[in-house]
């Protein structure tokens, strides 16, 4: 097991609700990260009210620099309901940087980068650090309705791409309704949020033969590969029968969409 990560406490610098029901909170540390956080990285956050309750909270980096780094939430249970009552000045104990980051585009593909509701954190950091390396990513951002579209700002290279599922941002429909033909050739896919639609981009992926990356998000007891509990199905190796697993946490979050044993698709 990698011990390649720190347990400290951060003040947070800032913290704003950047659409309805998500919130971006920055943290501040005395001393640079080594390693610094990479895309595809988590820190595991104590809740403030903590036993109760009693886990920490896997949150995906959406940006870092030498002595901070931000990340994008939703509120969604008691945990992360008492995150967003913190304020400028507080104090949070986390552990990081933890997991696999996502891997640069190969052999000079565009890096096409598709997210999701709370998937929007680890893509959105990808996004900009691959405009500061000298890529044009592609970013398509799908949500529900124009209120669930984060407040963002990306690099200047960075073509952004909106699509809601009721039509009142961008395009009309899904993330799949906003990838093009011309989306799927000569690139390579990055992807994080829901299941099915994570899913679905690989599929289309392994259609037109395009490398896809995905982030599994899982619900985290430890955060550091010890108890198990977020193992994600993959496709047994060659010579293997029967189910195989991985963890969401240390082998992964990120790993290659055509490792992951998808749900069959229902037609």
């Amino acid at each position: 097991m990698s011990r390649d990560y720190a347990r400290r406490r951060g003040r947070i610098l800032a913290h704003r609700e950047t659409a309805r029901g998500y919130f971006e909170l920055q943290l501040g540390h005395s001393e640079p990260l080594i390693p610094p956080p990479r895309p595809g990285q988590f820190c595991a956050v104590l809740p403030p009210r903590f036993p109760s309750p009693l886990l920490r909270r896997p949150l995906a980096y959406s940006g870092a620099e030498s002595t901070a780094f931000s990340f994008i939430y939703a509120v969604l249970g008691e945990a992360t309901r008492d995150l967003a009552e913190l304020q400028r000045g507080d104090e949070i104990d986390w552990i990081g940087p933890l997991g696999s980051p996502f891997p640069p585009p190969p052999g000079g593909k565009r890096p096409v980068l598709a997210a999701g509701g709370i998937g929007l954190g680890p893509i959105l950091f990808l996004a900009d650090h691959l405009a500061d390396v000298g890529e044009e990513p592609l970013l398509i951002l799908g949500a529900r309705d124009k209120g669930c579209i984060p407040d963002i700002h990306t690099h200047p290279k960075v073509e952004l791409r909106l699509c809601t599922n009721d039509g009142s941002a961008g395009i009309h429909g899904t993330v799949i309704d906003g990838i093009t033909p011309d989306d799927l050739s000569g690139t390579a896919f990055y992807c994080c949020g829901p299941h099915p639609m994570m899913a679905a981009v690989h599929r289309l992926c392994e259609e037109h033969g395009c490398p896809c990356w995905v982030s599994m998000e899982e619900v985290m007891a430890c955060g550091v590969g010890a108890c198990q509990g977020c193992a994600v199905p993959v496709i047994p190796p060659d010579g293997l029968e029967g189910p195989a697993y991985r963890r969401a946490c240390l082998e992964g979050p990120v790993f290659s969409s055509r490792d992951i044993a998808w749900p069959a698709k229902v037609s």
